[in-house]
Parts: C-alpha cells; structure tokens; sequence
C-alpha cells in the first residue's frame, strides 16, 4: 500500500533561465501547506535576487528582470526559514525534476544536502496528470481547466499562484484515494467539481442491452453463479 502523509507542501519555483547549466538561478519559492488533504492558510513564498541576470524568455514568462530582483534577500538569506517551512512534509510538484534540480543546486552551493534531506519525499504530479489524461494536455492551465479549477488570476507564472493552483489540482486528481472517512476533512477547501448540468445522457439502444445481458450470462456461468454485479432485473431476464 502507497504511504499516505498528513501533511504535505504544494511547491512551485522560478528561475533566471530554463538551462540550469548555463549557471542559472533560482528569484523564487512559492510553498502551500495541505494538512489532512485540506489547503491551510499557512504559505512560504520568497522573491531572492539570482545576482546575475535574468534571461529574456524566462522574463516574459514570470516578469521579473534582474533589476526588480536587486534589493531582494539571496537565497541563503532565506533557506534556514524555507527547510524548516517543508520539513516533515512531502512535496507535491509539477515537473519535479525541473524545480528538484534547480533547489539542489542552490542547496549544494551552500554546502547542503538535496532538498529531500528535509522532507519526507517527493511526488510528482506531472506523470500523474499523464496517467490519468493520457494523450491530453496536463500543463497546469490544462490541469485547472479540466478539473474546472479558477486561474484567471494567473496572467504570468508565479511561484506562489502556480503553488496554490497546483495544491487544487493535486486534491482533484486524487480524490477517491483518500480514507472514506471524510469527517475530519474540510470540504470548503476542496476544489469545485466541473459543471455537470450540461452533460447528456446516451441512453442504450435495445441490441445494447441485449448484448450486455448475453455477456453478463456468460460471466454469470463461467463464475458459477457468483456473478457481483448482477441484479434483480438480471436474474429475472436470464431466467426467462
């Protein structure tokens, strides 16, 4: 059985550059507690100057340049409050292998140990989205749209938002995976479900009813009557 944490940390990053072998940097951490599988109000964001410049694409996509970044405290300013902000939790990230290695790096660079040194593991949202969408889009926008979650607010990424947002979609992907006993679970804090109203219903023709009958007879047999799925109706139309 996979294990199961109480308390867990949404967690986004963003960078000078995508190419973290060119010596980019991290300007910034974005963190959201879940506790129980409910979104807190407890959050851990930092803005930190990257004390080199920030690459004009990764500019466009988060708008921070390095000169609204100088002023901002370096990321050894700011790492002692963000270990102990993670620790005991497990980190829940999209495309963990991205914002793993850029907060290694940083760590290594003060002579620390990688990041999971300070939780308790690391699951990546990024496959999950893959496995429960296949052949879809499962960027976060993707993500939020499908499971009918609100990020209108998300005009540029953002450590902090994209965190939020990911907590959010984290809780909708695996809703179901949880205890049954949801009394202890604030169910203001869940995400929405998507508009069902407009669903519509396509009913089985005859033949298609027909040709379910006749394979739930067969199972029916093959399993010598212990067939768990069958139902009054079933056994009356069988018998007739």
């Amino acid at each position: 059985m996979a294990q199961t944490y109480h308390r867990q940390v949404a967690l986004d990053t963003e960078t000078t550059g995508m190419d973290i072998e060119a010596g980019n940097r991290l300007i910034s951490i974005g963190c959201v507690e879940i506790v129980g599988r409910s979104i807190t109000k407890r959050t851990f964001y930092k803005l930190i100057d990257p004390e080199r410049e920030v690459e004009e694409g990764a500019a466009k996509v988060h708008g921070y340049t390095w000169d609204k970044l100088k002023g901002k405290p370096y990321f050894i300013d700011i790492v002692d409050d963000f270990l102990a902000f993670i620790k005991g939790s497990q980190l829940i990230i999209h495309n963990a292998a991205f914002d793993v290695a850029y907060l290694n790096m940083e760590l290594a660079r003060l002579g620390k140990g990688p990041i999971t040194d300070y939780c308790e593991g690391v699951l990546d949202t990024l496959p999950l989205a893959k496995s429960l969408r296949p052949g879809q889009r499962v960027s976060l926008d993707a993500l939020c749209s499908a499971y009918g979650i609100n990020n209108t607010d998300r005009t540029l990424h953002g450590a902090l938002i994209d965190a939020k947002l990911l907590a959010q979609v984290y809780l909708a992907m695996t809703r179901g995976q949880e205890s049954l006993d949801i009394s202890s679970v604030d169910m203001k804090s869940l995400p929405p479900m998507p508009d069902v109203s407009k669903l519509r219903v396509v009913k089985a023709s005859a033949e298609e009813e027909a040709l379910h009958l006749k394979t739930l007879q067969a199972i029916d047999k093959e399993s010598k009557g212990n067939l768990v799925w069958k139902t009054e109706a079933d056994t009356e139309q069988s018998a007739s």
